[in-house]
């Protein structure tokens, strides 16, 4: 049977005992606490039990772990004496003030047990309601440290207390490398954020995952072996989400923040580095895959700079692919004709021409690259209203050409030039144009420009069945189409004057 200790160090706990629980506003945050040291004892799991224990009548709160327990020593000078710790200029430790066991009382437990074994002993520690202590010796081997609380069962229902314990733990502790179970179900989440795209880094004693976004609200997090330290919303550097854990970091002595010293300063360095030299190679990798379709994702390209990024990083990126599979940057699109479409056909390899500065980019209007290159670089030059027309030449025309020499001179049309439209939305079937070729269709014609007949529409067969019977009305199908485009102003003018001539040459 295990017997009481003699020693005469075993002492109650003074008055300073009060003060010290009462700054933990939050009394299940002792669960931080006691998780912490498991940590810093080397456990790589820790199981959270909570349970009606029907032989005390009590609830039972027990935090077990596998770590390097104590010896009647550590009990004594630590674990029992107030802000003495051996974890002092320690890095391999958490807690630096001594004061963590202290917070179980923070929950008025009626007793408190600690089982723990160290180098071939065993020891229980048992606190009472008053906050005193016996140390006993267990005949029985113990492995690591178990501690348990005995709380009244009429002060909690055990539904409500789990779930607060639960969300307590997946707060402070979702993000530590050792396994956490509350009754069995693991409280472990992914170290990340929740940006598309982040980049994850780590060296010895830090970790990190960063990433730019747009919201005005940024969240940021700082972490010690995996326990928060501090989360919050608004980046200390704009647009910059964030969450870096360090080993060299510390908290307060309330445990509510983050201490800015010389190691605060040099993870956001490291972090700065990471932003600036990783984050944009994995965005601009982004772009050119499968997040190129995500509008938000081109939006980040205009917040690197705001990070730190050069501009000229940005500008040199190569995001843009054409029909031959090559990539073009900002800048090398710059001063260069550039166009778009999404599939190759004759008109898109008759524009394309690098050596010409003709480039056409293997995307469709809707693409996200579109808009973010017309809003923010090319404006009005960027187009997919471009068309490519060859001349046709032995069409019978010789009656129609001859029509519209003397009628078409109102209108400025006096020569008919048949061509093939290579276009995927095919050509109208009139168009005045300075020359065959390449043409952009928005382009304003001039009255002088020739008129382009497009002989694979449907409309150039019948006029031409047309101008075998009467030549001057299919010139009048001819020029009408070519009156509507005309200001508003001018067609009633030469409106009448066609009708005139049409009607003097059928007579």
């Amino acid at each position: 049977m295990a017997k009481p200790s003699k020693d005469k160090n075993v002492r109650a706990a003074g008055s300073a005992l009060d003060m010290l629980v009462r700054q933990f506003s939050q009394p299940l945050a002792c669960l931080r606490e006691l998780v912490q040291n498991a940590i810093d004892a080397g456990s790589n799991l820790i199981e959270v039990t909570l349970a009606r224990d029907p032989e005390l009548k009590c609830l039972k709160l027990s935090v077990a772990d596998t770590g390097e327990g104590m010896t009647e020593q550590i009990i004594q000078t630590q674990l029992t004496r107030l802000f003495s710790s051996s974890k002092e200029n320690d890095l391999t430790k958490v807690g630096k003030f001594g004061i963590g066991f202290v917070s179980v009382f923070s929950l008025e437990p009626d007793a408190v047990v600690v089982d723990t074994g160290r180098e071939g002993q065993s020891w229980r520690v048992l606190f009472d309601a008053q906050r005193k202590f016996d140390l006993i010796a267990l005949p029985h081997s113990v492995e690591g440290t178990t501690v348990s609380l005995c709380i009244a069962e009429n002060r909690y229902k055990i539904p409500n207390l789990l779930q607060d314990i639960e969300k307590t733990l997946a707060f402070w502790c979702r993000h530590c490398k050792a396994e956490i179970r509350v009754n069995g179900k693991s409280i472990k989440q992914p170290f990340e954020l929740e940006e598309t795209v982040q980049v994850y880094y780590e060296e010895p004693g830090t970790r990190l995952v960063v990433a730019a976004t747009t919201s005005k609200n940024e969240f940021f997090g700082y972490y010690n072996q995996g326990l928060t330290l501090l989360e919050g919303a608004g980046s200390p550097i704009p647009q910059l989400t964030f969450k870096l854990d360090s080993r060299y970091f510390e908290h307060t002595l309330t445990r509510d923040n983050i201490i800015r010293d010389a190691d605060y300063e040099k993870g956001m360095t490291l972090l700065r580095r990471v932003v600036t030299q990783q984050y944009p190679q994995r965005l601009f990798e982004e772009l050119r895959g499968k997040g190129g379709t995500d509008p938000d994702l081109w939006s980040l390209l205009d917040v690197l700079p705001k990070v730190g990024v050069p501009e000229a990083e940005v500008l040199k990126a190569p995001l843009f692919v054409d029909h031959d599979r090559q990539l073009h940057s900002v800048a090398s699109l710059t001063g260069c004709e550039v166009y778009f479409q999404e599939h190759s056909d004759g008109l898109q390899q008759a524009v394309h021409h690098p050596k010409q500065k003709r480039i056409v980019l293997k995307l469709d209007a809707a693409h996200p690259a579109i808009h973010w290159l017309g809003q923010h670089i090319f404006a009005a030059e960027l187009t997919e209203c471009y068309a490519l027309c060859e001349v046709q030449p032995g069409q019978p025309l010789k009656e129609l050409l001859a029509a519209c020499s003397k009628l078409g001179a109102p209108l400025g049309a006096r020569s008919l030039t048949p061509v093939r439209w290579l276009h995927h939305k095919g050509g109208p079937p009139f168009l005045r144009r300075a020359r065959p070729g390449l043409l952009k269709i928005n382009q304003a014609p001039t009255s002088n420009d020739p008129v382009l007949l497009n002989v694979e529409h449907s409309v150039y067969q019948s006029l031409l069945q047309l101008a075998r019977w009467s030549p001057p009305l299919a010139c009048q199908v001819v020029l009408q189409h070519l009156l509507l485009q005309r200001p508003e102003s001018e067609r009633e003018k030469l409106s009448h004057g066609l009708t005139e001539g049409v009607l003097e040459q059928l007579a």
